[in-house]
């Protein structure tokens, strides 16, 4: 009775094995995407402007964000403005400006008519990946002088700290600009 009852056991023990391998193998025709689904995370997600899909989730290019990459950076610094510019000595103290977006690249600005050192110009300015502040490379838009500095945008706000260098006198002035779009 005893030899029988350790058959009996064992061959429950093989075909208990048999049977885990057996519905292992058929569980290899199915197809696995990623790590932690069997189904294809991205097919009904679209990604704009080259942003690409990894588990459902859009990653962005720079100057891209949002739940599709549908929103430049830029848009939210785009208008016309009205500027307090610290170095206009003029009797009305206030100007325009107009902030547009480049038209070839998400992440930059054209800054037009910002600074009585360079006025009715074009200043370039290339948003930082933190999306509220922004850099002037050092350019040279206005005659002999090299225009560089920084901006921040806060609600409807733009501020620029900018340096222009007079390259054949040899002097630079600083200016303060405070910018409040136009409603």
């Amino acid at each position: 009775m005893k030899k029988i009852s350790v058959i009996l056991s064992t061959l429950a023990a093989v075909l208990f094995l048999f049977s885990l391998v057996l519905m292992s193998a058929c569980n290899k025709g199915k197809t696995k995407y990623n790590d932690t689904t069997l189904i294809r995370p991205c097919d009904n997600v679209i990604c704009l402007n080259g942003g690409t899909c990894k588990d459902g989730l859009c990653y962005c290019p720079q100057g891209f964000e949002g739940k599709q990459c549908a929103t430049r950076w830029s848009d939210k610094f785009v208008g016309n403005y009205i500027v307090d510019d610290n170095c206009d000595t003029s009797s009305l103290g206030y100007y325009e400006a107009i902030i547009n977006a480049d038209a070839a690249y998400a992440y930059k600005l054209k800054l037009y008519n910002t600074g009585l050192a360079c006025p009715a110009q074009i200043i370039n300015a290339i948003i930082n990946p933190e999306k509220t502040s922004f850099e002037i490379p050092m350019q040279n838009t206005c005659g002999d002088l090299y225009l560089s500095g920084t901006g921040n945008i806060s609600g409807n706000f733009v501020n620029i700290y900018l340096v222009a260098r007079d390259t054949v006198n040899h002097t630079s002035q600083t200016c303060s600009l405070v910018m409040s779009r136009k409603p």
